[in-house]
């Protein structure tokens, strides 16, 4: 059975032309059990009027004046009140829908409660900038809203979570979905450019940037602290994303709670490092923290891995300049991986003698990966740590043709489904990470 989508759209400030642009998309959708309800705080009703003349005998579309003017929150609560949808799609005033937008989500939302995919930006009539994400991932969201303006959900989750904070100017959405992930509510993730996101001012004002960051960091901490842990949560210096620094006992306090990995002719920079991989590990979902890897002509050895269908391991961000961010800033931020580098990680030991430690049989990168396999199967986080970077003038060493048969045979479904942290839009092997 189809399911039923209410979108939802606040107008205020609105470009008109851009407006029509955005009503043209929903126009154009193949999929067409679907409802609009404009919010519109606009002073005057030139929104209202054209969207009588874009949708003159439609039945479908609700037009509401928005008397007090009190956000994004405010509105989008004001919306969910009167949807008659299962599901809710929040939609930019600016921004369109592929027209098989709602087609996908139909298909993702027989699994999931929410949904987010990937989006480009549109740019005058240029679509720009392709924003390739992963599958969910906490560590990352923690650190920035990587998953951008585009959220659709189940409308029920807004009696069992509660509404939208009203208080929050910018990130409403955000806190939400925080909220329903700490309720163990699982998010679905399409790996298409189903939502343009309209560029109308490219370079944002420093302080609205600031201010947008730090309601950004109040979010994440209350969510951190919800979740029993505590951090220090910043924005970082070029306000690209937030510092979320985790505060725990002093690791030598707790030297059988973990195993420590370094491999000989591995050269750790710096000295508190033993402390920022423990302050990670010590959270009750995290099993494995790895570091960031470089050669010493300044590249990357690797930023974690990336595994393909045929059960290789890659690099990630492999020989990219240290001067580079990466791919959406993919080398500097913290991310939650399906594998980090042997040569140098933290372990859970309760974990490791949970899952029976490394496998027998195996060399070469398949040892770790068969090891992080099954700590994500026991329910455990693996997560990238750059704040920690070591030197090695040799990496890893390629696994042989045994040890990559035992490995697909032990793994074949979830290896066929593809690497959830890695886009499938993006090429697979030593290149990743590249636009072309």
């Amino acid at each position: 059975m189809a399911a039923k989508f209410t979108v939802l759209i606040r107008t205020f400030g609105t470009n008109l032309s851009y407006y029509r642009d955005c009503l043209e998309s929903l126009n154009a959708l193949s999929f067409e059990n679907w409802e609009l309800i404009i919010l519109d705080e606009t002073n005057s009703q030139e929104v209202e009027w054209l969207t009588e003349e874009m949708f003159p005998e439609e039945n479908r579309v609700v037009y509401r004046k928005i008397k007090h003017k009190h956000g994004f929150a405010y509105a989008y609560n004001i919306g969910v009140h009167f949807a008659s949808g299962d599901y809710i799609i929040l939609l930019g005033q600016h921004d369109r829908l592929s027209g098989n937008t709602l087609e996908a989500l139909n298909k993702k939302v027989k699994d999931y409660e929410i949904v987010y995919s990937d989006h480009d930006e549109l740019i005058e009539s240029n679509r720009m900038h392709p924003h390739f994400k992963p599958d969910y991932n906490e560590e990352l969201l923690r650190h920035g809203p990587y998953i951008g303006s585009f959220l659709c959900f189940r409308k029920n989750l807004c009696m069992k979570m509660g509404e939208f904070h009203e208080k929050l100017e910018y990130y409403p959405m955000y806190d939400f979905l925080f909220r329903c992930v700490e309720a163990k509510i699982q998010v679905g993730h399409i790996p298409a450019l189903l939502y343009h996101e309209r560029v109308v001012d490219e370079m944002i004002p420093k302080e609205r940037k600031e201010k947008m960051l730090r309601e950004y960091a109040t979010i994440v901490l209350a969510h951190i602290r919800r979740k029993g842990l505590d951090a220090s949560v910043v924005p970082e210096k070029k306000n690209r994303f937030l510092d979320v620094e985790y505060k725990a006992d002093f690791y030598k306090n707790h030297r059988n709670e973990y195993l420590f990995l370094h491999e000989k002719g591995v050269r750790i920079r710096g000295k508190k490092y033993m402390q920022k991989l423990y302050s990670v590990l010590s959270q009750p979902d995290v099993g494995v923290v790895g570091i960031r890897f470089l050669h010493y002509d300044f590249t990357n050895d690797n930023c974690g891995y990336i595994y393909g269908n045929e059960g290789i391991a890659y690099p990630a961000c492999y020989n990219k300049s240290v001067f580079s961010t990466g791919y959406e800033n993919r080398a500097i931020i913290p991310a939650d991986v399906s594998m980090v580098d042997a040569g140098c990680c933290m372990i859970d030991a309760k974990l490791y003698r949970h899952i029976g430690g490394f496998g027998a049989n195996l060399d070469g990168r398949d040892i770790m990966l068969d090891f992080c396999l099954k700590a994500r199967d026991a329910g455990r986080r693996v997560v990238y740590l750059p704040d920690v970077v070591a030197y090695r003038k040799i990496g890893n060493t390629i696994s042989t043709q045994s040890s990559n048969g035992l490995i697909m045979e032990r793994w074949h479904d979830k290896l066929k489904a593809g690497d959830p942290f890695y886009n499938e839009n993006l090429p697979l092997g030593l290149d990743n990470y590249e636009l072309y």
